[in-house]
């Protein structure tokens, strides 16, 4: 879905509120970047309505939405390249000292926002974790997870 410079003049910024209640300024080309954001904003566009109000995110808390902006803007300059994506997502979850609950909300986020890249490198760091364990019980161990 490509957009024209007049679309993303119409804000330049947009108030997004996370599901407990935190507001966040974003640019409108990372806005765009959220499916349900976009169809939200295109609705506005579509029907010369300007708008102040604050989008909801029902699914996405204030912890990772923060992370999404960090990691958008790592990667705005990259080329299509998903390993640079997905080394600077590993990158960025060590700096946040993050565990694998966080990258499995952070991909349920990602999957809610229908942000493609995102999920991709996310689900692929999950699937080499999985994949560089040896047993069922080193992986229930890795995700703190009960075995029966």
């Amino acid at each position: 879905m490509s957009t024209t410079s007049s679309e993303l003049e119409h804000p330049k910024y947009v108030e997004l509120q996370t599901n407990d209640g935190v507001i966040f300024t974003v640019d409108t080309r990372l806005a765009l970047q959220m499916g349900p954001i976009r169809k939200l904003i295109f609705l506005e566009i579509e029907n010369n309505i300007t708008t102040t109000e604050v989008f909801p995110l029902a699914r996405v808390d204030a912890k990772n939405l923060r992370f999404i902006i960090k990691w958008s803007a790592s990667v705005a300059d990259l080329k299509d390249n998903e390993m640079d994506g997905q080394s600077i997502l590993k990158k960025l979850l060590d700096e946040d000292d993050a565990d694998y609950e966080f990258l499995l909300q952070l991909i349920l986020a990602a999957n809610y926002l229908q942000m493609e890249n995102l999920l991709q490198a996310t689900t692929q760091l999950l699937a080499n974790a999985i994949e560089a364990c040896e047993s069922v019980e080193e992986i229930c161990d890795y995700f703190n997870v009960k075995a029966d």
